[in-house]
Parts: C-alpha cells; sequence; structure tokens
C-alpha cells in the first residue's frame, strides 16, 4: 500500500523499517498516550515478526512519511464493513503541525475508496478510539475529521501501571465522510 499527498506518504511497513518501529514502541514518551509509559518492551525480532504478518488487503501496518522522513506509524484492520484504524505521529517535532487531520483524512479515503478492499470488503464505516486524556485528539476527531463519538467506555481496561483506562468510540460512516469534503 502507499498513498501520496502533498509532502505526505503513508506506506506499508517492510522489515527496513523495524529498527525505527521497535525504537518508536519502545519509547515510553512515544507510547505514553496509548496507555504505555513504560514502552512495549518489544525484541526487534518481535517487531519484524509483527511487521510480516500484518500486511495483507486486510491488515497493514504502515510508515508516515513527511518531506521523506519517517515520522510515525499507523495500521487497520478490517473485519466485516468496518475499518479499525490506529495512528501516532511520534516524532515530537511533527506534532501540533496540522499533519494529524491530513493524515486520517488520507486513510479514510482510501479505506473507502481502494478497489482491493471494497470488493473483497466493502467499508461503510470506521471505528477507532482514544483515551479520554486525549483531548487534543477528541478534538481532531470531531472538528476536524467530522467524527461521531458514539460513546465512552469506563475503565475498559488496565495500562502497564495498573492504572484503569477509559476509552471514547469514535466512528465516521462512508456517506459522512463524503458528505463532509
Amino acid at each position: 500500500m502507499r498513498i501520496e499527498k502533498d509532502n505526505i506518504v503513508i506506506r506499508s511497513a517492510t522489515v527496513d523499517d523495524a529498527i525505527q518501529l521497535n525504537k518508536w514502541w519502545n519509547d515510553g514518551k512515544v507510547m505514553e498516550h496509548a496507555g504505555f509509559p513504560n514502552g512495549l518492551g518489544e525484541s526487534l525480532e518481535d517487531t519484524i515478526e509483527n511487521i510480516q504478518s500484518k500486511n495483507d488487503e486486510l491488515r497493514q501496518l504502515c510508515i508516515i512519511e513527511i518531506d521523506g522522513k519517517a515520522v510515525g506509524e499507523l495500521s487497520y484492520r478490517i473485519k466485516g464493513d468496518t475499518a479499525y484504524p490506529g495512528w501516532k505521529i511520534c516524532d515530537f517535532n511533527y506534532q501540533n503541525k496540522g499533519y494529524g487531520p491530513k493524515i486520517i483524512k488520507m486513510l479514510f479515503e482510501f479505506l473507502f475508496t481502494d478497489e482491493i478492499i471494497n470488493s473483497k470488503c466493502p467499508i461503510e464505516r470506521i471505528a477507532w478510539d482514544t483515551m479520554l486524556e486525549n483531548k487534543r485528539a477528541q478534538y481532531v476527531y470531531e472538528n476536524k475529521i467530522g467524527a461521531r463519538r458514539i460513546g465512552v467506555r469506563k475503565d475498559c481496561w488496565k495500562d502497564q501501571t495498573g492504572k484503569l483506562r477509559t476509552a471514547v468510540d469514535y466512528e465516521i460512516s462512508r456517506e459522512d465522510f463524503f458528505n463532509d469534503k
């Protein structure tokens, strides 16, 4: 998979990306917003296996590049008529610069229009969540993406420090996405 718009590229991760992904995933500062303030503690071999097992038409692990530099990652899986993505800009120098909404919209347009994906599983909606504390993400989803907040799951999981975390669920339908454009 490869999507390009202006200076942003979203492409399938390869084994060549393993060192960078492993560095991000094991960095507690990068992973804190996802509930892993100590990082994932994943070996390089596990990261390589993760890359190799996650890329087909209905699952992808991707690298986000801006101006040719790897700055983040995203992934998605498809089940039925729904895509379940996740994303993060891992390089702090590229956060709060307006890239997030552009990257999310690029991904959503791809998921709703890719002929290979939609010939196997026509995507009617995209669903994801964020932590309740992540107010910046909620603002982007509700005000820049046009997503609908569909619920809050209080104390739905424990992070690696044992703290109960609350998730906010979002979705956007194909119709709403294209009507908002």
